[in-house]
């Protein structure tokens, strides 16, 4: 979800007056000459053609790339106009696709279905359990074929969802138009993060992926760990937050309870990566004094952790993720039915995973 960003400016779309005036303030404060006569009669014009074009998101952003030529004023205004716009439908779209999702997983919900899925998950869930018997092998040609088995039966596909309500294509399309356009304003206002948080296409399909993995009817306390990420998200990097929602979408999969994320282990996680990265070691025990276990790390980052892993080779948290799910130690503490909480950190290349109870 978006975070909160601070209104600067009150628009009232009905008057062009009112428009102006409000640039003129915006450019005050911010020590920005006011836009010349000629500036504000094209931005006038520009924006009447914004309001002309509504239901054509192509032209609207095209509009608004003219817009951005005139300066920050300009991009401030409309940056709040789409920032609003955006907040208002994002969550109505939300609720849609879940709504929608959760229909086209009921039909699908039958007890054959349950058995096979209840079966499955119990088929990796005791591959866990040969622990130091545990090989590669097994994972390949038992945990492969039921972990895409699982994925079939769980996951609805988009399409099927898309296809039980019409509108909801539309609304998607035009979600992702507002946020192009609403992007190209970050972009000329040179936003940091703190100022305004980027949203697009990449969130939208990772709500969508995570909503179509529940689709079957999550526990309510899965569902709330969920949630509780969701907020917790933006504590940590960006990548290391999808990281965290990929590994748990194996541990749902099979029939675990997702991990609550925890920005102190990501914290702990990072600054291993960053060690590993900087002095060339690639090791659970560190060389840097005061940091040499997972647990001495953890303490550090003002937590407990019970169990690391760790990756190098790609910046993708999925690639982690996928290596640990063939490399048997790593599997094993990926997939513990007893952890509770989870962090991933990067620097570079490398990643590391821990996990407490």
């Amino acid at each position: 979800m978006l975070k909160i960003i601070r209104i600067i400016l009150v628009f009232t779309l009905s008057t062009w007056v009112i428009f102006t005036d409000a640039l003129s303030i915006s450019a005050q404060g911010k020590d920005i000459n006011s836009l010349s006569k000629s500036d504000k009669k094209r931005a006038s014009s520009l924006f009447k053609d914004f309001e002309k074009y509504k239901g054509n998101d192509r032209r609207r952003t095209e509009i608004i790339r003219q817009m951005m030529v005139l300066g920050r004023p300009v991009a401030q205004k409309m940056f709040d106009i789409l920032d609003r716009d955006i907040r208002k439908k994002w969550p109505l779209y939300q609720t849609g696709f879940t709504s929608s999702a959760k229909k086209v997983g009921a039909r699908k919900n039958t007890v054959g279905v349950r058995k096979e899925i209840a079966s499955l998950q119990l088929k990796i869930q005791n591959l866990r359990k040969l622990g130091k018997g545990l090989t590669k092998d097994q994972i390949i040609h038992i945990g492969d074929p039921a972990l895409k088995r699982l994925h079939k039966l769980k996951v609805i596909d988009v399409r099927e969802i898309f296809n039980s309500n019409s509108k909801l294509q539309r609304q998607r399309e035009n979600i992702i138009a507002i946020a192009e356009q609403r992007a190209l304003c970050i972009e000329r206002l040179i936003l940091r993060e703190d100022e305004a948080e980027t949203f697009g296409l990449k969130e939208i399909s990772e709500y969508e992926k995570l909503n179509a993995s529940l689709a079957f009817g999550a526990p309510l306390a899965h569902l709330q760990i969920l949630n509780l990420n969701s907020k917790i998200n933006k504590t940590v990097l960006p990548e290391e937050a999808a990281a965290v929602r990929d590994m748990n979408q194996y541990r749902i999969l099979i029939g675990l309870s997702p991990c609550l994320l925890d920005p102190r282990l990501c914290l702990a996680s990072r600054e291993h990566s960053k060690d590993m990265e900087q002095k060339k070691f690639f090791a659970h025990d560190s060389p840097i004094p005061g940091k040499k276990s997972p647990w001495d790390r953890a303490k550090l980052a003002g937590t407990t952790a019970n169990a690391e892993n760790i990756f190098k080779g790609n910046q993708e948290g999925h690639a982690a993720n996928r290596a640990w799910w063939y490399s048997p130690g790593h599997h094993i503490n990926m997939l513990n039915p007893d952890a509770k909480r989870a962090g991933m950190g990067i620097h570079g290349k490398h990643w590391t995973q821990m996990f407490g109870s």
